[in-house]
């Protein structure tokens, strides 16, 4: 009878030890696998920041409102604002160090610099992408030099009913953000506009009633 009691408690202690060394091999296990795991954890997706606008007085509040044409584009003067367009130039390498926010756009810039078509004020070649609902942002390269610019684009100089955005041509120094509406069935819009001075390089807000044909 005593030896099978010893037996028994023999056994016992055998299951024991063959549990405990289970459960610390699983440990061991789990560990493992999730070191394993970790190798393999999808980094999040980069969002390029939106560049800030570098303007003089770019406020969005309407300056006065107009009557819009059915081509706002039409009612605008843009010969009032003459810029004389470089002819069979030579692009300058492009300045990355005269606009450091212009790197997280890198692959836009160089794509639109390929182009041999002068966008704006005479010298500059444009580039425009979306930055959210209803908003777009943008640079403008000088050829001459490389130097990349920010456009007066983005959040604030957008609004939530506009007629047109991003409005320039290359032979004038005239450049609308955007013809906005404040709601969807107001007859008259607002214009978002801006002069650039090529001598301080800024975009100066100019009032609607200086660059609309008169009727």
């Amino acid at each position: 009878m005593k030896n099978i009691c010893l037996a028994f408690i023999a056994m016992v202690l055998m299951a024991c030890h063959t549990k405990t060394k289970t459960t610390k091999q699983s440990i061991v296990d789990d560990k493992q696998s999730l070191t394993d795991t970790a190798k393999y954890v999808v980094e999040p997706v980069y969002k390029e920041p939106v560049s800030p606008i570098d303007t003089v007085a770019n406020s969005t509040k309407p300056l006065e409102n107009e009557e819009a044409s059915t081509g706002c584009k039409d009612s605008i003067a843009f010969d009032q604002y003459p810029a004389v367009v470089s002819q069979n130039f030579t692009k300058a390498p492009l300045d990355w160090e005269s606009n450091p926010s212009a790197r997280y756009f890198r692959t836009r810039i160089i794509d639109a610099y390929k182009s041999n078509t002068i966008d704006f004020a005479g010298h500059y070649i444009g580039v425009i992408f979306g930055c959210g609902a209803d908003c777009i942002a943008g640079f403008m390269i000088d050829v001459r030099d490389g130097k990349i610019y920010d456009a007066p684009l983005g959040e604030e100089n957008s609004c939530f009913f506009s007629d047109d955005k991003a409005i320039c041509e290359s032979s004038s120094l005239l450049f609308i953000s955007a013809v906005c509406r404040e709601n969807i069935d107001d007859k008259k819009a607002y214009y978002l506009a801006y002069l650039w001075n090529e001598e301080s390089k800024k975009f100066e807000r100019i009032k609607s009633e200086e660059f609309l044909k008169k009727k």
